[in-house]
């Protein structure tokens, strides 16, 4: 039979251990920074880049919702997460392809492209293994909109209405 000591301690642990659960879920957690420190995991589905200032979604909209999709969804589900207030913000936005490109960094790969061999050329503290191609706010014409390739750095150029293994990473600009 354990003494009173062993199941005070015993209490103390998991009393211990529930608090620092609830703590961290409550908002209260700690940035985790990357290998280089230029991006800070801010705990709450969000990545600040403190190099451009500017806050991404940790998950990429496939990682997100597990759908692929086009230029005009890409739209519809920015304002669904402006909507639900995603990490409490209501200012996400579709990111320019100069916003996108700052992400690429060729030196560092985060995984493939779910369901192909593509690597994903973004640093290892966004979520893993999403999309490999990102649509940006910009278009060009009436039918096409421009996006980035994760594999390479490149900027493609794609019909509004294709979904071909394609998403986006909300982004807004960080005030802090």
């Amino acid at each position: 039979m354990p003494s009173k000591a062993v199941k005070l301690k015993s209490i103390v642990l998991i009393a211990l251990f529930l608090l620092t659960g609830i703590l961290s879920s409550n908002g209260f957690a700690v940035p985790v920074e990357s290998g280089d420190k230029r991006y800070l995991d801010n705990g709450d589905g969000t990545i600040t880049d403190t190099k451009t200032k500017l806050m991404w979604m940790k998950a990429d909209s496939y990682l997100h919702s597990g759908h692929w999709l086009n230029w005009f969804e890409a739209h519809d589900y920015i304002k669904k997460l402006n909507d639900e207030g995603f990490a409490q913000y209501i200012d996400w936005q579709l990111p320019s392809t100069n916003q996108l490109k700052t992400l690429y960094e060729p030196d560092k790969i985060n995984g493939f492209q779910a369901g192909s061999e593509m690597r994903i050329h973004t640093d290892p503290v966004f979520e893993k293994n999403g999309s490999g191609s990102l649509w940006s706010s910009e278009e060009n014409g009436r039918h096409n909109a421009f996006g980035v390739v994760f594999n390479t750095g490149a900027v493609f150029n794609s019909n509004k209405k294709s979904k071909s293994r394609k998403a986006t990473r909300a982004v807004r600009i960080n005030a802090n």
